[in-house]
């Protein structure tokens, strides 16, 4: 099982208090089957990629499961992270098994 890291209070708030959150990440880990990671402090989680992020743009339809409150420090924030390297959408939520 993979991990991820929820580093920032918003996204991972979003997580506990919704169930689901969309996350924004560098890296391309699998195909749009998902697959199960583990996220400390919450848990087993199921992270299905949603596709890559070319501009602030393509987030602004799931800004409301993102934990942030505008597109524009949701873009910051990622740009602070990912620089110029593509960006990937990650929808995960927390698994519930049965």
């Amino acid at each position: 099982m993979g991990m991820m890291r929820f580093d920032i209070r918003c996204v991972r708030n979003c997580l506990v208090r919704e169930g689901v959150v969309f996350t924004v990440r560098s890296y391309l880990v699998e195909g749009v089957h998902g697959r199960l990671v583990w996220v400390d402090g919450v848990g087993k989680c199921w992270r299905e990629l949603v596709g890559e992020v070319t501009c602030k743009e393509d987030l602004v339809r799931f800004l409301g499961l993102s934990g942030f409150t505008c597109v524009d420090d949701w873009w910051n924030k990622i740009v602070g992270f990912c620089g110029v390297n593509q960006k990937w959408l990650y929808k995960v939520h927390i698994y519930r098994n049965g």
